[in-house]
């Protein structure tokens, strides 16, 4: 009977050691699969702001040609030129000084291409964007700017791009850069996309 009772006893001890093994187990599994959900649903976020202000990019280019197509139409293209600083209609030119081929990037263009919100030369998108709170919102309203863009070399001292025409017309080509910026409701996603968008303006009435 002695030896029956010692043996029941040293059972007893092994299912404990045994179930605290499986308990250390069954709950590192769960810490880990815990820690999988946290990873997937940050993952998700990051997505979630990247096309949100993907998005947000979007729209303000597309609020920069309505713009630029409307300047066209009411002027023809007449004098619808980038300078350095935008002087006209907030459009602004690639070069420092557009006469002069081998000059410097205009800085303004350059500091609004950078993935930071410290350049005031955008314009601003007329769209509030406050439909969702938090998160979920852009940090910051979109902006576009449209820069000139001047392909080869400058002839005429005009910036313009020669493309044939007619005789007697006076058809010229101009090509503008519509870029736009959006900062997602985290900030820690700025997106840039651009479009290029070209006119033939000047023309002659008869063509």
């Amino acid at each position: 009977m002695i030896k029956h009772a010692s043996t029941f006893r040293k059972q007893q001890g092994a299912a404990l050691a045994i179930g605290l093994i499986l308990l250390v187990v069954i709950t590192l599994m769960g810490y880990t699969g815990m820690k999988s959900t946290i990873l997937q649903e940050k993952m998700a976020a990051g997505l979630h702001n990247r096309a949100l202000a993907n998005s947000g990019a979007n729209s303000a280019i597309r609020q920069g040609e309505y713009f630029l197509y409307n300047l066209v139409d009411l002027t023809n293209g007449i004098n619808v030129r980038g300078t350095p600083t935008g002087e006209f209609n907030n459009l602004y030119s690639l070069l420092l000084d557009p006469n002069n081929p081998t000059s410097a990037k205009n800085p303004v263009l350059v500091d609004f291409l950078k993935r930071n919100w410290d350049s005031t030369a955008g314009t601003v998108h007329n769209h509030p964007f406050t439909t969702i709170d938090g998160n979920g919102a852009l940090n910051e309203l979109p902006q576009y700017l449209i820069h000139e863009v001047i392909y080869g070399q400058i002839t005429n001292n005009s910036g313009d791009a020669e493309i044939p025409a007619t005789s007697g017309s006076n058809c010229k080509q101009r090509s503008f850069m519509v870029t736009g910026k959006s900062q997602s409701g985290d900030g820690n996603n700025i997106s840039l996309l651009q479009s290029m968008y070209t006119v033939v303006t000047g023309c002659d009435a008869t063509n």
